[in-house]
């Protein structure tokens, strides 16, 4: 089998995730190598994608995958679920590049993704790769494989870091896409392994689990697909990395038709149902939310979708159409109750979220609470007042996460001059990690930050108001879930007692 490009989309579940992996966690479709080797299929190209986070690797990958699919180049892309997930991702990035070169040195390897894209000489110089891609990588990746056949120099391939005399050499920004609808047109799901091997966040199929046939919930979680109907933000909170490949804040659409058009293609052919749309903010333009739900309740297809928002973005009279349409559950970021130590990264919100919260909740929709612990102005006060208002918001679930700074983040370029402020490793970055490593607050150490996150955590899940408001509501497999889960304990290496 003779491929032009391969797409790998690396990953290392355990060691992100530790015991969390197992089952609880989420395992995504790679969104964006989807829509890229779309697109190249559409330009003639034959792209592959081969997925380690549900095919995996070991020593006799890199051989067994280059026999298979012969290719001219190999790109890496390193994205992920959460704003952490590429720059987590490296290590298991940096691992398979590395066995690849050293099974047949002369294969060229791209790399490309959010972490990439912020430190692209960095990660050049760190790597054994030849080329990064800067930016969406559309027409980079095109213009490199076009290049490398015809022997070219790379000074016109725009968006591409390359090695120029063993130094790093820059061509030229790459050009964002403008008409998403023709440019990135569709999904090439039939290039993956059966979308029944990915499977939904445990919480995002809570009022499906009495229907489930077995413990672990397996066949009500799969299959599962991710999918965007926007590109980007138009704010910045500083602690963000989200708008890094695309150079500045703002957000571009596809069509609500094209997008139907997709949800169409997988309910019809692929049997989905459960969906999460990833964009940044769906919930922004009332108008055409609205006849994105107008066109989903017609077709009645019974979506169990996972939608962001803001809570300044939340409009009641939208929320009984996208009840109605199949969005069940809505995340919101938080982040903190100190309305000044929101502000101080620029995480403004113009609305009572007490307020918010109990309007979407009179609509039956559950709500996926965002807390922060340890942006620079907490001190423990400040975290115990979020801690207290989460458990009185009492949202059907709840993220806790520490304040790290993400390359490509505003935070990460002033934290970044400091010494003795980051993580040590890339895989500190990750929330969930033995090697996590939050930021300081000007109050708090990293040490004192984790720790509290943790507590945070199983205060929360382990509160009987919660516990009977889930029981209540979804029923006691939901509740043991939950006490099982909340027992499994992540290992920190931050927090353990060093021996003598």
């Amino acid at each position: 089998m003779k491929t032009d490009i391969l797409f790998i989309n690396p990953g290392n579940q355990k060691k992100t995730y530790q015991v969390l992996s197992n089952n609880m966690t989420a395992v995504d479709v790679p969104v964006w190598v989807l829509l890229l080797a779309d697109y190249l299929r559409e330009k003639g190209y034959s792209p592959a994608i081969y997925d380690a986070n549900v095919d995996g690797w070991n020593s006799d990958s890199a051989k067994r995958i280059i026999s298979v699919y012969n290719p001219e180049l190999i790109v890496l892309m390193v994205y992920g679920h959460q704003p952490s997930a590429s720059t987590q991702t490296m290590p298991a990035a940096g691992t398979i590049a590395e066995s690849i070169k050293v099974y047949n040195k002369d294969i060229p390897i791209a790399i490309g993704g959010t972490h990439p894209s912020s430190l692209p000489e960095r990660t050049l110089n760190e790597e054994n790769v030849d080329f990064i891609i800067d930016g969406e990588g559309i027409y980079t990746i095109e213009g490199l494989i076009d290049a490398l056949r015809s022997k070219r120099k790379f000074e016109d391939v725009k968006g591409l870091w390359y090695r120029n005399k063993n130094s790093a050499a820059f061509t030229s920004p790459a050009t964002i896409v403008n008409d998403l609808d023709k440019e990135l047109g569709g999904y090439a799901w039939d290039l993956l392994p059966a979308l029944h091997n990915y499977r939904a966040h445990n919480w995002h199929c809570f009022q499906d689990f009495n229907n489930s046939r077995k413990d672990n919930f397996s066949d009500i979680r799969s299959p599962y697909v991710s999918l965007y109907s926007s590109l980007g933000c138009p704010y910045s909170c500083s602690y963000c990395c989200i708008n890094a490949i695309f150079k500045k804040p703002g957000i571009r659409y596809w069509s609500v038709e094209k997008v139907i058009s997709w949800m169409d293609i997988l309910f019809n052919k692929y049997g989905v149902r459960n969906i999460r749309l990833a964009d940044e903010l769906f919930i922004l333009s009332p108008r055409r939310v609205e006849k994105f739900c107008d066109m989903l309740i017609e077709r009645d297809y019974g979506f169990n979708l996972w939608v962001y928002g803001r809570v300044d973005t939340i409009k009641a009279e939208l929320l009984k159409k996208l009840k109605k349409a199949g969005v069940n559950w809505i995340a919101l970021g938080i982040e903190s109750a100190d309305e000044k130590v929101r502000q101080g990264v620029n995480k403004i919100i113009n609305k009572d979220i007490r307020e918010i919260i109990g309007i979407i909740k009179s609509y039956d929709i559950n709500i996926m609470g965002n807390y922060m612990f340890g942006l620079p102005g907490d001190n423990k006060k400040t975290m115990e007042e979020t801690l207290r208002l989460a458990m009185e918001l009492n949202c059907e679930f709840a993220n806790f996460y520490t304040v790290m700074a993400y390359p490509g983040s505003l935070l990460y370029r002033d934290i970044s001059k400091k010494e003795d402020c980051l993580p040590k490793t890339w895989q500190g970055f990750s929330q969930h990690s033995y090697e996590t490593r939050p930021l300081a607050t000007n109050y708090l150490s990293a040490k004192e930050v984790l720790e509290f996150r943790d507590q945070a955590y199983s205060r929360y899940f382990t509160n009987p108001e919660y516990l009977d408001y889930i029981g209540d509501k979804f029923g006691e497999k939901v509740t043991k879930h939950i006490i099982e889960v909340t027992e499994m304990k992540l290992r920190r290496k931050l927090l353990e007692v060093e021996s003598v």
